[in-house]
């Protein structure tokens, strides 16, 4: 079954990493590091934050964690 995308599926998109972003960053810089990921995933394997850390800058972006909640590798903190 074909879902068509509405306005609201946008939003939500854009939304909903922010909130996992906001969970995360404990320092509110608008980055997650490793030591704020393993706060929030305690039981993340090993190598979880370096592979969501697609441009291996040291930290999460906005991007980064939409892209790992929208694969599933991290959970949608709205559901």
């Amino acid at each position: 079954m074909f879902k068509t995308p509405t306005a609201a599926t946008f939003a939500l998109a854009i939304v909903l990493p922010g909130v996992a972003l906001a969970e995360m960053d404990a320092n509110g810089d608008g980055a997650v590091t490793m030591s704020e990921f393993q706060e929030a995933y305690p039981d993340a394997e090993a190598g979880t934050f370096s592979a969501l850390d697609t441009d291996a800058d040291g930290a999460l972006s906005e991007e980064e964690i939409a892209a790992a909640v929208e694969a599933g590798v991290l959970p949608d903190t709205a559901s």
